[in-house]
């Protein structure tokens, strides 16, 4: 895998990732505050928060090639990602509690950008990546 400059973030996202595109994990974690053994603390706004305002990802993913992403076709399936989840709060707010979110039919969306991003990310190595959803 090429160098990266951030290889930790890109751990990071990855666990975010993880999280977005588990429902179940969703359900139990952020609704009902009953989190796995090595988890504290846990919601939607982590994973938010780390897309939207600790990296670029949620303003040009492009300009996290190099940091954090490895080539256009991550960057692009971020890209949807973010996508996915600005329709959802573009229709329903963002002050909305994490429960009411993952229940709205937008974020079924959410949850398969986020699978097809984990599967490039964490698959490079193996079989490569997905097709962008259209």
């Amino acid at each position: 895998m090429p160098r990266l400059k951030y290889p930790e973030m890109r751990m990071e996202l990855l666990g975010y990732l993880r999280k977005l595109k588990d429902l179940k994990y969703q359900m139990k974690a952020w609704v009902n505050q009953d989190f796995p053994a090595d988890v504290q603390y846990d919601h939607l706004d982590l994973a938010i928060h780390f897309i939207f305002d600790d990296t670029d990802l949620g303003s040009d993913a492009r300009m996290s090639i190099g940091e954090i992403l490895l080539d256009e076709q991550e960057a692009s399936l971020m890209g949807q990602l973010v996508d996915a989840i600005n329709a959802v709060f573009e229709a329903y707010g963002t002050d909305m509690p994490d429960g009411f979110y993952i229940q709205v039919a937008e974020w079924t969306r959410v949850v398969a950008c986020a699978e097809r991003a984990f599967d490039c990310l964490e698959g490079r190595h193996a079989a490569g990546c997905p097709e962008p959803l259209d």
